[in-house]
């Protein structure tokens, strides 16, 4: 199985509680985001701030506007977990932990962009197949030993 340790964007954008709606809003149009972590005093993830809570939620920091109920998981998540998670709760984005502290994020682009460069290969026949995780069998040959290839971005 995949962690999502070997996906995740390990450079995070993320904001203070008391970040300005402003610097907000032009960070997450700026860097072509659509949300971000919002970080405690002691570097813990308290919240998640969206485009959504900018232009729908009256406040005037992060604090005053941020989804406070944070969903996160481990690095040691497995991808087909993760994205069970992101796409049963309807989410964008998990905070990555390790020991309380935010490692990372991963996001439902990440791991679209891990089922683009990624392929189950049988070791048997040669035969590729796309997916968040190994198939039970090949459609080919009924074979059931597969390798992960992944490709670059571009490639």
């Amino acid at each position: 199985m995949i962690s999502v340790k070997e996906v995740m964007n390990r450079h995070v954008i993320s904001f203070t509680e008391d970040t300005g709606i402003d610097e907000i809003a032009q960070t997450l149009t700026a860097k072509k985001i659509t949300g971000a972590p919002v970080l405690g005093a002691h570097g813990e993830v308290v919240g998640i701030v969206s485009e959504l809570d900018v232009f729908s939620r009256k406040g005037d920091t992060a604090k005053d506007i941020m989804s406070p109920n944070v969903i996160s998981i481990t690095e040691d998540t497995t991808i087909v977990e993760a994205a069970a998670l992101l796409a049963g709760e309807r989410i964008r984005r998990l905070p990555v932990l390790s020991k309380g502290k935010m490692v990372g994020l991963l996001s439902r682009s990440d791991v679209l962009e891990f089922f683009t460069h990624s392929h189950w290969t049988c070791r048997r026949c040669g035969h590729g197949e796309r997916g968040l995780q190994a198939p039970e069998s090949c459609r080919h040959c009924s074979g059931t030993d597969f390798v992960l290839e992944r490709t670059q971005p571009g490639t």
